[in-house]
């Protein structure tokens, strides 16, 4: 009996072999029936049902343990001898449907034959082949197989389908033969349970979101309506034993906050069962190794050291990924992304592929995938299957073992998301390749090209992988292709065109200055000849005058002429001769005025046109300026552009030169000054990056090798990831720090370097989690969790004026206190107890509960600047805000979609805004009772545990367990923040220097070793700069220039050093 089992589930050894006696991911097997806790008495129903159908399905939702309630509940009650009217005496063929369900069930067939096993592998193929071919030639094949097969008369066959579900997820519905393979072998199992002659019986597990998938089998159907077990969810004392049991059978005590603990963090999802005994058995083979005497229990130093339920999934996962090199990394990926995919927004299912198909998607040899998949089935990891033990061929299908890894392991989230955009990004170009190719769509254009052409040098798409997704792949990438093509050459004729404008520009600028200097000369000439004809003028009016006289003697004359009669015969002729040179003067001098009035009119037209010319030179010259000015713009923005993309660049390049800190220096400081000359944007993420991770490797004491400057150095004080929570005490300029290891220190810095004393002598009695410092600062209030009666645990509250003073125990609470809040005005605090299920508050003497999480668990909590409200981020994705002074009136001010849990909460020092954060990584800010959508950022990937202001409000610090660190503009958060990467692990929590100089931040780790728990990141990039150059004792050499910066003009990146001409 066993022997046919354990070759259907080769694999993780058995209790005698490792003494674990949790098996992971994997489903437990027959003979660890011993270790199954938690079901008991459930098998009977599911046995009565089988013996009166002769066939049941065990349903129930992805991680109820549906397998392992069969094989450890059901089989062994079996062949225990469980009575049919044939016989007691059974024999069990167990397959799964796989992408080939008829050839997967005529191996299983096969499988109990010793002949079978005995033979070599073409004999083999051989007989699986006529099995297959017995089983398709009716729907009767299962029976006749059988019957052929017996040994003996007088024995039950049970046909145990595993994971049914595949059934549904393999078929390929625009594959006929696939289509009808999945009706094939539903008839085979239906016509054997009708079979009234031989005794098969037929059991199946599916998952029951596969449910409605069955209905287009009507004779399955009927028989799952008639017979089926829906697998119940386990109850609080039942999951109690399935943790308790097998750590009594494995001769070893679980303390009870250990068993509390665990039973909080599985909460209500039946999902959560394989994360359960993954995290146990963690915490087993830590227990194992770590223990500090024999008789030590198993407690929750040692599951907090793996990580909790929450990451040690994740951190075994890294630690067989950490064990591979740089091309089995590569490998890994493309595997995992070959074997899971994304449906719909977070929904991850498994993609079962073949190994040689991995290894051609790969581009590599099956025997070098095959090395990838071993490491991660290795004993005691069974995080692939085949299990190991299991030889691995070409056609053998790599699997994860449970979907639950997708959802836990950061890494395969982070590429499932990857493979999904790539996925639709070619999904997308091989659709409008095929639009194209019937005339009913263009080529590709920015910026969906630019996209395209990103991912294909990003991604690298191989035959294999495109026709996995769409069957043109070829006629994807010609289009791909030819689109790049195109649009090049259009931008080519672009720049041609552009080059063709700005010189007939130039040209029209010259022939209109040339016209300017032609009108100057006209106007000049136009006023020399008003002056000559205003000379004119004035000589014809003096000629004018003398006339008059002339006339005015005449008459004089005239008259005398006239009384002396005489005379004036005498005189007639003068007078005659001189009235008519009179006149003749007379006619001159109006001509001459004509003549002048004639001039002054021209030269007044002259004067309009050389105006006119004037005007219109005025107006070229300033086209020509304006096109001058707009290629000038042009030629600085594109200098600008030039310089902020090297200055990006040297700075992403500058982290790769460790091994030369100088270099790295110059480099990361050259790209800080070009991106601060041509007014880049200061906060940008690389060029700060750039001058952090240079000043870390620089050496600051040659003598000892020291390296980084004391404002990047981490603070070592706490041990094994221990700083839960940090608080700043502005008037002292000090840090306190407490942590998980019992030690609660203050910091307080000396000569640039932060140095440690302890509050009090180390309690290893007690697990400090949060803690916050009075308004006045006078008072420190911790919490945490107590090693005694978990019932009757307490806060402690510090006078930090009198410190030699024990802290005041403050009774009331239950379980974990997670984060505690001072009022505004100091004379109590809120307090988050019983892991989540309470908030409470005390005056700090009495204690007493506000708040219940009864019906969604309290994640986080925050008190606004006013103190009149209390905001909470809940487990069903609420936002609640408790309204202080009206009894703890709530009003639901946010609820997040798909209800995703809210993890960290914070108000901003505007009373109406308070930012919170998921278990998706997104962070959200909301205006409260204001018609205003969330803001929501994006970044993150994981958990946000704590969201934290400096100072001056002017940056927001958002902590994760995906091992980043993000800082917000938050008077600007259109920018994009600088990621702080440098962790080694998740990050607890955050606090600013009282000069928001430095942010703090704590850091968790399973390391034992590890002391370095408090990173130092600083905030600003001026400061950095500054201090890079005290390190270097040269500037670029004009090589080191050509080759990182290009044909840019050499410049001195430290002044206080010439210039290097080497």
């Amino acid at each position: 009996m066993n022997t046919i089992v354990s070759e259907q589930f080769p694999g993780a050894p058995s209790l005698t072999d490792v003494s674990n006696p949790f098996p992971g991911l994997r489903p437990f097997k027959i003979e660890e029936s011993h270790l199954f806790f938690g079901r008991e008495g459930q098998s009977d129903e599911v046995l009565l049902k089988l013996s009166k159908s002769r066939f049941v399905g065990v349903i129930g939702p992805s991680g109820s343990g549906k397998s392992s309630f069969i094989y450890c509940g059901v089989l062994p009650i079996l062949y225990g001898g469980f009575l049919t009217d044939a016989s007691p005496n059974w024999e069990v063929v167990v397959t799964r449907p796989g992408s080939g369900p008829i050839e997967n069930l005529a191996e299983s067939l096969l499988a109990t034959s010793a002949e079978y096993k005995a033979a070599d592998g073409e004999d083999k193929k051989i007989k699986r082949t006529i099995v297959s071919t017995l089983l398709r030639s009716s729907s009767l094949g299962l029976v006749e197989a059988i019957e052929q097969s017996r040994r003996r008369a007088d024995i039950n066959y049970l046909v145990l389908v595993d994971q049914f579900e595949e059934l549904f997820r393999f078929k390929d519905s625009t594959d006929p033969n696939s289509v009808n393979e999945t009706l094939a072998f539903v008839n085979l199992l239906m016509e054997a349970v009708n079979y009234t002659d031989a005794p098969i019986y037929v059991a199946i597990t599916m998952r029951s979101d596969f449910i409605g998938d069955c209905a287009q089998f009507p004779d399955l159907t009927r028989k799952i309506n008639d017979s089926h077990y829906l697998i119940p969810q386990l109850t609080r004392d039942q999951k109690r034993r399935a943790i308790e049991g097998p750590v009594a059978v494995g001769g070893a005590r679980i303390a009870p906050r250990l068993v509390q603990q665990l039973l909080n963090d599985l909460g209500d999802n039946p999902d959560q069962l394989p994360i359960l005994q993954h995290a146990l058995m963690r915490t087993w083979s830590y227990w194992k190794r770590f223990k500090d005497s024999e008789d030590e229990a198993v407690d929750l130093k040692h599951y907090e050291a793996i990580g909790t339920m929450s990451e040690a999934l994740s951190q075994h996962a890294n630690e067989a990924y950490d064990e591979l090199d740089e091309d089995q990394k590569r490998i890994c990926e493309v595997l995992f992304k070959a074997i899971t995919e994304k449906r719909g927004e977070n929904f991850g299912i498994r993609r079962p592929t073949k190994l040689n198909e991995i290894a051609a998607i790969a581009d590599v040899s099956e025997d070098e995938v095959a090395q990838v998949v071993e490491k991660f089935r290795e004993p005691g990891r069974s995080l692939l299957t085949p299990a190991y033990g299991v030889a691995l061929t070409g056609r053998s299908m790599i699997d994860i073992s449970h979907e639950s890894l997708m959802r836990i392991w950061s890494r395969l989230k982070n590429w499932v998301d990857d493979e999904a955009d790539a996925v639709q990004m070619y999904q997308r170009l091989a659709e409008a390749a095929a639009q194209y190719q019937v005339g009913k769509a263009g080529l590709w254009r920015p910026p969906d090209l630019q996209l395209a052409l990103n991912w294909q040098a990003k991604h690298k798409p191989t035959l294999v992988w495109g026709q996995r997704y769409h069957p043109a792949f070829e006629r994807t990438m010609i289009f791909l292709e030819y689109s790049r093509k195109e649009f090049e050459t259009e931008q080519r004729i672009k720049e041609l065109e552009q080059k063709r404008k700005l010189q007939r520009a130039r040209t029209t600028a010259i022939v209109l200055a040339g016209f300017l200097v032609v009108a100057l000369i006209a106007v000049v000439y136009a006023f020399v000849q008003q002056a000559e004809a205003k000379r004119q003028e004035q000589l014809a009016t003096e000629n004018a005058d003398r006339a008059l006289k002339n006339e005015q003697t005449a008459k004089e004359q005239r008259n005398a002429a006239i009384e002396a009669q005489k005379e004036a015969d005498k005189q007639r002729a003068a007078a005659i001769d001189a009235q008519k040179l009179a006149e003749d003067n007379a006619e001159k001098a109006r001509k001459s005025a004509e003549e002048a009035k004639r001039q002054q009119m021209e030269a007044e037209r002259q004067r309009i046109e050389a105006d006119k010319q004037r005007a219109a030179a005025v107006r070229n010259e300033e086209i020509a300026k304006k096109a001058q000015k707009e290629a000038e713009t042009e030629r600085n923005n594109a200098q600008r552009e030039r310089y902020l993309a090297v200055a990006k660049g040297i700075a992403i390049k500058s982290k790769e030169l460790n091994n030369d800190p100088e270099q790295q220096g110059l480099i990361a400081e050259t790209g800080y000054l070009f991106n601060k000359m041509y007014k880049g944007y200061p906060y940008e993420d690389d060029i700060y990056n750039g001058l952090y991770y240079a000043l870390k490797n620089q050496v600051v004491n040659k003598e000892t090798g020291e390296r980084g400057d004391p404002i990047t150095q981490n603070l070592k004080g706490h041990e094994q990831g221990a700083a839960r929570s940090l608080v700043t005490h502005a008037r002292s300029k000090q840090i306190y720090s407490a942590g998980s290891d019992g030690r609660i220190l203050r910091w307080t810095q000396e000569n640039g370097r932060w140095k440690a004393q302890e509050v009090m002598p180390r309690m290893t009695d007690y697990l400090f989690y949060s803690i916050d410092l009075s308004p006045d600062e006078n008072f420190l209030l911790a919490g945490g969790l107590s090693n005694g009666d978990v019932t009757q645990n307490f806060a402690m509250l510090f006078d930090l004026r009198n410190p030699g003073v024990a802290p005041k125990r403050i009774p009331g609470f239950i379980n974990g206190i997670d984060n505690i809040e001072f009022t505004p005005d100091g004379k109590g605090a809120f307090l988050r107890d019983n892991s989540g299920r309470s908030i409470k508050y005390t005056d700090l003497n009495t204690v007493r509960e506000v708040i219940s999480g009864k019906n969604a668990k309290i994640n986080a909590f925050t008190i606004s600047p006013d103190g009149s409200r209390i905001a909470t981020a809940s487990e069903n994705g609420g936002l609640a805000v408790y309204d202080i002074k009206n009894n703890f009136a709530m009003k639901e001010a946010f609820r997040n979609p798909g209800n995703i849990p809210l993890t960290a909460i914070s108000y901003a020092s505007n009373s109406r805004i308070v930012v919170v954060g998921d278990q998706k990584g997104l962070i959200r800010i909301i205006w409260e009772n204001a018609n205003i959508p969330p803001r929501v950022l994006s970044g993150h990937s994981e958990h946000i545990e704590q969201i934290k202001f400096n100072f001056a409000e002017t940056f927001m610090a958002t902590t994760s367990r995906d091992k980043t660190v993000r800082l917000w503009n938050f008077k600007d958060l259109n920018r994009q923040p600088i990621k702080l990467a440098d962790n080694p692990d998740w990050v607890w929590s955050a606090t600013f220097t009282p000069d928001d100089e430095q942010l703090m931040v704590g850091v968790h780790s399973n390391s034992t070793t590890a002391s370095e728990t408090i990173h130092a990141w600083p905030t600003k990039v001026e400061t950095m700069s500054g201090l890079l150059c005290k390190y270097v004792s040269r500037n670029l050499s004009k090589d080191e220039w050509e080759i990182f910066i290009g044909d840019l003009p050499y410049a001195r990146t430290c002044e206080n050093f010439p210039a290097n001409n080497k």
